[in-house]
């Protein structure tokens, strides 16, 4: 009965074992209803590629997207690290030039953020360009002329910052040296129309919406970097770039009025390792489809795809981008289910061990149960060999007390086989040895008599008459 309620038992679990792995697959598979992206500031370019993926993730993933404003990179990367936010775009370098900087007096106000969460690559979009902005009847003609100048650096924790120090380094430019500004771009336009501001170092795409507005006035004009194969030399995340002439304006004063050597880096979007890989290889897909490339002019996307995508990690790539990058390494089954589920496995593996365990040990109980009976039938047994060896078979009464021996023998050994089945015999061998007991002593008994039915049948015909 107890054996039978284990078969039942182990057959229902593996019926339903299908149906528990494939709900907690579309638990753990199911996408967010809700994600946040640290953009940046609302005239930049990390801002309107924000909330153009925005867009596209509500209409094609059906997931809640929120655009969050924020400084820069170094702020994106504090709201991943916090878990307050789920993707985020970075300038590479950004945390490394700028950990440690703060202008005085924004020390006292600066956030801290629990750095509790991995932080993982999952593409580069495009190339922010360095450019170093001066009015047009400006008298600082190169990089060294900015000393003892008021310099838009940008704003503090952003990626322009990050850019800007490494740059003033290279033209050998303390930051004693000049009157440092950390202002977003709108103060920027705001002063320079207001004769506030004497240069300014702007990282941005060629395409950001600001430098155009800018630059295409007329009313200012681009320095060249010097010396550009030590800059990307000392600073790895530099590469450099070519500003083509006429990019941002065409009529008189043609800015630049020719090809204009500088330096750029790239623009990541990174996400917390904890995203889902299904939301993630979304993002992913939706970057890399040329739809998104052409609405953005993310150009360099578009001719360099999964290759440019892929360009300059400063960070592990997630596993959710990889299998877009990869997809013939896409394992069989979602990494975050075979995590999820391990638990479960780990469980369903226990019982199948514990009840394997408990299986064994009613078998034991039954084997000492059998012991226990075949006890009782060898003392049985020894009983009747015990009075066997009081007869010889040469009394009288011998004989049918050697066929009531014979009998009980053989009751014995049939109640024996009614108890255990062919395969427990074949299995058991102290059965056995009962059962070759059994045999042995019948032979005995058998043999005395037959040597009883013989002496009778010798006194039989002694007494005949014919003797």
């Amino acid at each position: 009965m107890k054996r039978s309620a284990i078969k039942v038992l182990l057959v229902i679990l593996l019926i339903f074992l299908p149906v528990i792995l494939h709900q907690a697959y579309r638990w753990m598979t199911a996408l967010p209803d809700q994600i946040t992206i640290a953009a940046g500031h609302p005239e930049g370019r990390y801002y309107s590629m924000a909330l153009q993926l925005k867009d596209l993730l509500e209409e094609q993933l059906g997931t809640n997207v929120i655009v969050i404003q924020t400084k820069g990179s170094l702020e994106n990367l504090a709201l991943l690290r916090g878990g307050k936010a789920d993707l985020g775009f970075y300038q590479p370098g950004a945390e490394y030039v700028l950990k440690g900087f703060q202008a005085a007096p924004e020390k006292a106000d600066a956030p801290k953020q629990a750095e509790s969460n991995r932080i993982c690559f999952i593409a580069n979009l495009y190339s922010q360009v360095v450019h170093v902005i001066v009015p047009v009847d400006s008298d600082i003609k190169r990089l060294a002329d900015l000393k003892g100048h008021r310099i838009a650096l940008g704003e503090q924790g952003s990626g322009d910052l990050a850019a800007s120090l490494p740059l003033l380094k290279h033209a050998q430019i303390k930051l004693e040296e000049i009157t440092p500004a950390y202002l977003s771009y709108e103060e920027i336009e705001e002063q320079f129309k207001q004769q506030q501001l004497d240069a300014a170092i702007m990282t941005v795409g060629i395409e950001a919406p600001v430098l155009h507005e800018l630059l295409d006035t007329g009313k200012y004009r681009i320095l060249e970097i010097p010396y550009i194969d030590a800059l990307t030399r000392k600073e790895t995340h530099f590469d450099e770039y070519e500003i083509p002439a006429g990019m941002f304006r065409r009529a008189d004063l043609v800015v630049p009025p020719q090809d204009l050597q500088t330096v750029a880096c790239g623009a990541h979007l990174l996400a917390r390792e904890s995203v889902s890989d299904d939301m993630v290889s979304g993002v992913t897909s939706i970057i890399l489809h040329q739809d998104f490339s052409k609405q953005l002019q993310l150009n360099e996307l578009i001719e360099g795809g999964n290759s440019f995508a892929r360009d300059s990690q400063g960070f592990p790539l997630h596993a959710g981008a990889d299998h877009i990058y990869n997809p013939e390494l896409k394992p069989f089954l979602n990494s975050e289910f075979v995590e999820v589920t391990e638990g479960m496995r780990s469980f369903i593996v226990s019982m199948l061990i514990a009840s394997y365990l408990l299986w064994r040990q009613i078998q034991k109980r039954r084997e000492k149960a059998k012991e226990h009976k075949l006890d009782r039938y060898i003392r049985q047994l020894l009983a009747i060999e015990n009075k066997q060896m009081k007869l010889d078979g040469n009394q009288h009464s011998d004989g049918p007390a050697l066929q009531i021996l014979l009998d009980e023998v053989t009751a014995l050994r049939q109640e024996n086989l009614k108890q255990f089945s062919a395969h427990e015999l074949n299995e058991d061998r102290a059965t056995d040895a009962f059962l070759e007991m059994c045999h042995a002593l019948s032979d005995k008994i058998n043999a005395k008599l037959l040597g009883w039915k013989i002496d009778r049948l010798g006194e039989k015909i002694n007494r005949s008459p014919d003797s």
